[in-house]
């Protein structure tokens, strides 16, 4: 199944003409949790595949320890759920030093196509033995929870921020229940490392 598009915050300079931004910002209410937006690649592990953003994108090599991983780990996913997160082995535009991981994950969606809440998201990323996503920030104030990123990070070092509920999100609240802030010209590096056996990598914990 492919990953859902993720609207973009008001204000979020990193939202093209392609993009969507959700102006409605009701829906998140109650506690928040705010995330980094990693700078990889958006990958999808379940007990039978592995795949980037749709089951017929195939793996690239950059992406080869990460499937090393989900071979490990495949038959622990429960079936027909989705275990998502980034695929952080090449260097992107960031350069990270210190990472938990080569897949960091960010999501995990259960057989009713429901996006787990951020707790029961942890625990299954432990039983899996799979590190998580950094958090910036969590309570309930939507404008502390967008102040959170630029107080612990800068545009040189992060590509941004994910703000969630906490809570459980169904398939048809994604786009009002989790949305991302992006810097500026977020993707600066050549297209063509993709296309290159040399390409940067990471450097990890």
């Amino acid at each position: 199944m492919k990953y859902p598009r993720t609207f973009h915050l008001p204000g979020s300079p990193g939202a093209t003409a392609d993009d969507r931004v959700q102006q409605d910002l009701t829906w998140l209410d109650g506690e928040l949790v705010v995330t980094e937006k990693m700078d990889g690649g958006n990958l999808t592990f379940t007990r039978d595949s592995m795949y980037a953003r749709s089951l017929d994108s195939g793996t690239q090599p950059w992406d080869r320890p990460a499937k090393a991983l989900w071979a490990m780990t495949a038959y622990r996913i429960p079936d027909d759920w989705r275990v998502c997160g980034e695929s952080m082995w090449a260097r992107r535009s960031v350069a990270y030093r210190d990472l938990p991981g080569v897949f960091l994950v960010f999501g995990i969606w259960d057989e009713t196509n429901t996006l787990l809440g951020w707790d029961d998201t942890v625990d299954w990323a432990r039983r899996l033995e799979l590190p998580t996503v950094p958090v910036l920030y969590r309570g309930g104030s939507l404008s502390e929870a967008r102040a959170a990123w630029a107080a612990q990070r800068d545009e040189q070092t992060s590509e941004g921020y994910v703000v969630r509920v906490a809570g459980r999100i169904p398939a048809a609240e994604f786009d009002r229940k989790l949305l991302k802030w992006v810097r500026a010209d977020h993707v600066r590096t050549d297209a063509s490392w993709r296309h290159r056996d040399d390409f940067a990598v990471n450097e990890f914990a």
